[in-house]
């Protein structure tokens, strides 16, 4: 064999074992990206496991919290009203829609507590807010027809504060919508701050050597 077959054989043979290691390189890299996606997707669970398991124990306190003015106003109070309107017992008698928006309200506002109990926070403060705008549209209603009674004629000094004591009864529901609100925002913030140590997590996470011996 002569020189420049011999040469022309040596070049075959490095360009083959070239582009056998181009495809070494290349199959590891597909190996290393698809083990990296896997960590990742992994760690994404793990993080997604531990963010329902784990929430701060002030979340289930103000859950508590929001039941109480729910069961004042909403509840007990908003139901002593739509009995009476249903049985007349309140002159003059309001309209039928003012004890059906304090019952949309309670409704609504029930649900939206026993959401916040499944951290469906979203759906929760929307119902909330909903329902206690329904309510105080009715509660606003009764309170300012007792505030025309009062301004239109004398009337007993014990009953001079009757709009105001109505409104000690109405107005606590507006505090379970600013804890649904808090529930909202304490869960925004947690999941931003969850999605950014996830990306951290995937950023940093160790890679296998591309090249190996």
């Amino acid at each position: 064999m002569s020189k420049k077959d011999r040469l022309k054989a040596q070049k075959e043979k490095q360009t083959l074992r070239q582009r056998e290691l181009e495809e070494e390189e290349r199959l590891a890299k597909e190996e290393a990206k698809e083990k990296k996606s896997k960590a990742v997707a992994k760690m994404q669970k793990k993080a997604k496991r531990q963010r329902r398991r784990k929430e701060p124990l002030a979340c289930l306190f103000l859950k508590i919290l929001m039941i109480i003015p729910f069961g004042y106003s909403a509840f007990f109070y908003g139901g002593v009203t739509v009995t009476a309107i249903f049985l007349e017992y309140i002159e003059p008698v309001p309209p039928k829609w003012v004890a059906y928006a304090m019952i949309a309200g309670a409704v609504l506002i029930g649900s939206g507590i026993i959401l916040a109990f499944f951290r469906k926070y979203i759906i929760s403060f929307s119902l909330v807010v909903g329902g206690t705008l329904s309510f105080l549209k009715g509660g606003n209603y009764i309170i300012s027809k007792i505030q025309e009674g009062l301004a239109g004629s004398s009337v007993d000094p014990a009953l001079e504060e009757m709009d105001k004591q109505y409104m000690i009864y109405y107005y606590p529901i507006i505090a379970a919508a600013v804890i649904s609100m808090v529930l909202l925002i304490i869960y925004i913030i947690r999941a931003i701050r969850n999605k950014k140590r996830i990306q951290h997590e995937k950023d940093t996470a160790p890679v296998k050597s591309i090249v190996e011996n």
